[in-house]
C-alpha cells in the first residue's frame, strides 16, 4: 500500500500557508478553537514542528521542480514515503480516526504540490498581509540552501544586487530581504493555490483584524464548521490593530525602497493606488542624468 492510501485513513487536512509574519497565528488559533486539530508538536506561533521536517526536506532536495517524484530517479523514494509517514504520525500524535485536523506552517507554500497529490480533498487558507508592513518584521537571511530557495527559487545564488546573505547584512538592511522573501512566498502561494480552485481561500490579515467577526464567518463557513458564534467571542479578546499599517512608521526611504522590490504585486493585490502621470514624472526627475532610464 502506498503512502498516499495509508493517508486517506484520516480525514482530510485543513493547511493554512503564508508569508511569516503576516499574523497566521491569529487564523490557526481560530481554525483550532473551532475543534480542528492543529497537530501535536507546534511553537509559539502554532507552525506545526513536525511538517516543518517535510518541507525542508522536499524544499532542500527538490523545489521548484517536483517531476521527478513521479517521473524520474525519485520516483518510489522509500525514504521519503518514510518520512512522511513518520511526520504525520507524530504531527496526528494518536488523533482518532476521522477527527478533523491540519496544520499551520508558512512555508508549506512550495510544497503545495505534493500535499495536494498526498492529500486530494484538503482545504487550504492562503493569509495575506501587505508587504510594506511585512518588510518591518525580521525573520531570517537566506543564508542556507533552504532559505534561498525560500527567497529566490534556487540555491545556486550567491549574492544579489549587493545583497550577501549573511546575517550581519540582514541585520543591517533587513526591509529589502523581507520584502524580496515577501514577492517570493506570495507569488508562489497564489501560483500553487490556483491549481486548487474553490478548495482554497484566500484570506487578508487586514480584513482578519479589521472586520473579524465576517472574516471569521467567511473562514469558518469555508472549513464547515459550526457554533461560530462561541469559537468567535472567545477569540475577539485577542485581536489587535496596533499592526495594521506599521510602514507608516518606518522612514519614508526605506519604505520606497520596499516599495522599488514590491511594487507590481503590491498593485496588483490592491495595496497601492494606481500609478498617477504625476508620480511618474517626478520619479523620472529624481533620478541621475546618465540614468540610462530616464531618457525612456
Amino acid at each position: 500500500m502506498s503512502v498516499r492510501d495509508e493517508l486517506r485513513s484520516a480525514s482530510p487536512p485543513v493547511v493554512i500557508f503564508n508569508k511569516s509574519h503576516s499574523g497566521s497565528r491569529l487564523l490557526a488559533q481560530l481554525v483550532e478553537e473551532s475543534g480542528i486539530f492543529m497537530g501535536a508538536h507546534q511553537n509559539d506561533s502554532n507552525d506545526s514542528l513536525d511538517v516543518l521536517k517535510l518541507v525542508e526536506h522536499l524544499v532542500t532536495r527538490y523545489y521548484p521542480d517536483y517531476g521527478p517524484l513521479w517521473d524520474g530517479p525519485a520516483a518510489g523514494n522509500t525514504e521519503l514515503s518514510s518520512l512522511i509517514r513518520a511526520v504525520f504520525a507524530a504531527h496526528l500524535g494518536g488523533l482518532g480516526d476521522g477527527k478533523r485536523w491540519g496544520w499551520k506552517l508558512c512555508e508549506t507554500s512550495y510544497i503545495l504540490p505534493v500535499v495536494d497529490f498526498l492529500f486530494p480533498d484538503a482545504k487550504y487558507i492562503h493569509l495575506i498581509r501587505d508587504g510594506r508592513d511585512v518588510a518591518f518584521c525580521d525573520h531570517r537571511a537566506p543564508n542556507r540552501p533552504f532559505w534561498k530557495k525560500i527567497y529566490f527559487n534556487t540555491d545556486r545564488i550567491a549574492a544579489w544586487r549587493g545583497l550577501q546573505f549573511h546575517r550581519r547584512d540582514y541585520e543591517k538592511r533587513s526591509h529589502i530581504y523581507n520584502a524580496l522573501h515577501w514577492v517570493n512566498s506570495v507569488m508562489v502561494g497564489r501560483l500553487y493555490s490556483g491549481m486548487l480552485r474553490e478548495r482554497c481561500l484566500e484570506v487578508r490579515y487586514e480584513d482578519l483584524c479589521g472586520d473579524f467577526e465576517n472574516t471569521s464567518r467567511r473562514v469558518l463557513t469555508f472549513l464547515g464548521q459550526e457554533n461560530q458564534d462561541a469559537v468567535i467571542e472567545k477569540l475577539r479578546p485577542f485581536v489587535h490593530q496596533g499592526s495594521l499599517h506599521k510602514h507608516l512608521k518606518q522612514p519614508r526611504e526605506k519604505v520606497r525602497e520596499v516599495v522599488e522590490i514590491a511594487k507590481p504585486l503590491l498593485l496588483a493585490l490592491g495595496y497601492l493606488e494606481r500609478d498617477s502621470l504625476y508620480d511618474i514624472i517626478a520619479e523620472r526627475l529624481r533620478r541621475k542624468p546618465d540614468d540610462p532610464e530616464s531618457a525612456a
